[in-house]
């Protein structure tokens, strides 16, 4: 690894390096220019003769105008009028109010409970139908729930599987055929 960093400092320094040039002048010294090489501007051995000077003529005179007399006019000043500051009111005190603590309103928390399932259904139109038909004869709460790929209709919160048996009872005497108790999360 050595060597090869060795190697390209190298190269690199006698590539980069710059290159020597001589040129040669007319006196007895040499000029050495290092840098890239380049090709000597030739020089012209005519002699340069001075242009001719142009004359430098004054600048024309400026003829000074008059000035206009200006109107003098009259202005009154009026005297300043002193005013009289005015004290500002004292802040009325306004009697301390403190605000009436606020409840936080809470969602209803769910917990795991138990429903009864009466029906069950692939199109929420046949489900929404079912559902309108049970809350006319159920005093519980009726849900049409989505569970894919069926929209279930369900009834009531309850906690205990002994206080949803009653319901299940009940929805198997009103006709709802195959209503069986199911696990899910309710709002006591």
């Amino acid at each position: 690894m050595k060597k090869i960093f060795l190697v390209g400092c190298i190269l690199l320094f006698v590539f980069c390096a710059p290159k020597k040039t001589v040129i040669e002048t007319e006196g007895l010294e040499e000029v050495v220019v290092f840098g890239e090489e380049e090709t000597v501007p030739t020089v012209s051995e005519e002699p340069v003769l001075p242009a001719a000077e142009e004359p430098l003529l004054p600048p024309p005179p400026v003829e000074a105008e008059e000035p206009v007399a200006a109107e003098e006019e009259i202005v009154l000043i009026p005297p300043p009028v002193e005013e009289e500051p005015i004290a500002p009111e004292p802040p009325t005190a306004e009697p301390y109010v403190p605000a009436q603590p606020t409840t936080p309103v809470m969602a209803p928390q769910k917990v795991y409970g138990f429903r009864v399932q009466i029906f069950a259904s692939s199109t929420e139109e046949n489900a929404s139908h079912v559902a309108a038909d049970a809350r006319k004869v159920f005093s519980d709460r009726v849900y049409v729930e989505y569970v894919a790929p069926y929209y279930k209709v369900r009834v009531g919160d309850y906690l205990t599987n002994e206080e949803v048996e009653p319901l299940k009872d009940k929805a198997l005497s009103l006709g709802y055929r195959g209503a069986f108790i199911v696990e899910t999360m309710v709002t006591p």
